[in-house]
């Protein structure tokens, strides 16, 4: 099972040592998280052939970030902010004919999976509270239905309604703000 809470504690500290010098804790903050980033985009996207290009992509976000992160609040959104958005730009660079180092996998389409679009962009802010938590808990952050389900108080069949329904309602919110361009 994996340790959110002890992961975020761990994390954060690391990060705060950092800003106060200490490389070694900031390597080793590193090293967790390209194993974390690189589990993150094989569960949303897939083996794609570049997958170890944008883990180290999103490495150098958080280094070129870093100073951006406050201690007093968590760090796992921080983090995972970050690795959206660097993520999701090596994508739409990949699909718009950029040159990126990769080989499309089977997985990838030829067009962006509104559900990528989802986690970049800010539909997340204007869902419903509890569909905006079952999409952080089981697309974002990877948790498995019944996990998500466990973490909210509900129930498995619950959850996954709110999952079907948070989806429909940001791919909805997709569709008007891409009516109005």
């Amino acid at each position: 099972m994996i340790d959110i809470d002890g992961d975020e504690r761990r994390w954060s500290q690391y990060m705060a040592a950092a800003h106060r010098g200490d490389s070694r804790l900031y390597e080793r903050l590193l090293c967790e998280l390209g194993d974390v980033i690189e589990a993150y985009v094989r569960s949303r996207f897939g083996a794609l052939a570049f997958t170890e290009d944008c883990v180290q992509e999103c490495l150098m976000a958080i280094h070129r970030a870093r100073h951006t992160y406050d201690p007093a609040r968590p760090f796992r959104p921080w983090l995972f902010a970050v690795v959206r958005n660097k993520t999701v730009d090596l994508l739409r660079r990949s699909y718009s004919g950029e040159r990126v180092p990769q080989e499309r996998s089977t997985t990838a389409g030829t067009a962006p999976d509104p559900r990528a679009e989802i986690e970049a962009g800010e539909v997340l802010a204007e869902l419903k509270p509890e569909f905006r938590n079952a999409l952080m808990l089981t697309k974002i952050i990877g948790y498995s239905i019944n996990e998500a389900a466990e973490r909210s108080g509900i129930s498995e069949t619950a959850m996954k309604s709110r999952v079907r329904r948070a989806i429909r309602a940001a791919e909805s919110l997709l569709r008007e703000d891409g009516g109005n361009e």
